[in-house]
């Protein structure tokens, strides 16, 4: 097995094992995807490596903030196991997505990233995963037969948290996950936006309501949440 962010981290582990899940034939399977198609750069993230990123980044008992989002960038150079995130190794485009988020958190809050990689976040309690960790090049869809139950689990550890948490569902996928869960503890808030790369959804955008604030306003001032990058 690839070094790296290749299993989960004990923590987390620890949870979701409480609760049931199989980790060690995910594992298989997800070995068994790379096994066939990594070499050839058919799956993103593009390295095995970096499919369990976001929970080495931000700890469980971290955890201020989730943001759900749909599937790994269809181009594997782009993903690096942070929802939303881009490595800084990458030198191409900016991914679509990215662009309209930064652009609902410059009008929110007035803030100018400087970088496309948000590691930093992470780092400050963000969790960034999407409803499915990987996504084979050219498919349709993602591997959601293959983590729609592991993001549940996912989920459903971070709703038995007793601190204040923001949920932020973005697209379809991220909200039907969390609608499933559902989140009742009085203590957490959900802001469900359309996802960033649809320009018109039956969701509010994030261009027509910014979550930021809101969630900044929510989680108070202890700490105060440090959106810049």
């Amino acid at each position: 097995m690839a070094p790296g962010y290749s299993t989960l981290p004990a923590d987390w582990a620890s949870a979701i094992l409480g609760r049931g899940f199989d980790l060690r034939s995910l594992y298989a399977n997800v070995d068994a995807i790379y096994g066939a198609l990594g070499s050839l750069g058919m799956v993103s993230p593009g390295q095995r490596a970096d499919v369990f990123r976001a929970f080495h980044r931000t700890p469980l008992t971290s955890v201020r903030i989730v943001i759900v989002g749909e599937d790994p960038y269809p181009d594997p150079g782009q993903a690096h196991g942070l929802a939303f995130s881009v490595p800084s190794s990458y030198s191409g485009p900016r991914p679509v997505s990215l662009s309209r988020m930064y652009g609902s958190l410059r009008r929110d809050l007035n803030i100018e990233p400087t970088g496309d990689d948000l590691t930093s976040w992470a780092d400050r309690g963000v969790l960034l995963v999407n409803v499915a960790l990987t996504h084979k090049v050219g498919a349709r869809k993602p591997d959601l037969q293959l983590w729609w139950s592991f993001t549940a689990a996912v989920l459903a550890v971070v709703h038995d948290q007793t601190r204040p948490i923001a949920w932020l569902a973005w697209g379809d996928f991220a909200n039907n996950i969390i609608d499933e869960i559902p989140v009742t503890n009085i203590r957490h808030r959900v802001f469900k936006n359309a996802h960033p790369r649809a320009g018109r959804a039956n969701r509010e955008t994030l261009a027509q309501r910014p979550p930021f604030a809101n969630v900044s306003a929510f989680l108070g001032s202890d700490p105060m949440v440090d959106w810049s990058l």
